[in-house]
């Protein structure tokens, strides 16, 4: 979980985007809720979840962490061209939504081998 890219630290990170992308505190705000939209919705890694191992479930959500908060770090380091804010927004939302991937495949580990072992 600690390299889940808690979303609750963008308040640590978003000043240094705002300075080096040049935005505004409106469209950090968008970006705030682009994060806290995905941050939320886990739809997708508990239906993934349901046909799949959960470290397959833990795989898609390390990568999909990795490619989120790196494509993230390229903009600001300035590793890459400036991207348009939708594509901030989309890079955002990869990087929160993988927390979603990470907490479902460490909960349905638990509550499956609680199952077993109510079951014996």
């Amino acid at each position: 979980m600690t390299g889940a890219g808690a979303t609750y630290l963008f308040g640590v990170y978003s000043k240094h985007i705002k300075a080096t992308l040049g935005y505004d505190q409106s469209t950090l705000n968008l970006l705030r809720t682009c994060k806290d939209l995905e941050a939320n919705v886990g739809v997708l890694s508990g239906l993934l979840a349901e046909v799949t191992p959960a470290w397959f479930v833990l795989l898609i959500g390390s990568a999909m962490n990795f490619a989120g908060y790196f494509l993230i770090w390229l903009a600001v380091c300035g590793k890459i061209p400036k991207p348009k804010v939708w594509q901030m927004c989309l890079y955002i939302c990869v990087g929160a939504n993988s927390q979603k991937f990470a907490n479902t495949g460490a909960l349905v580990t638990c509550v499956k081998a609680e199952e077993s072992c109510l079951d014996s």
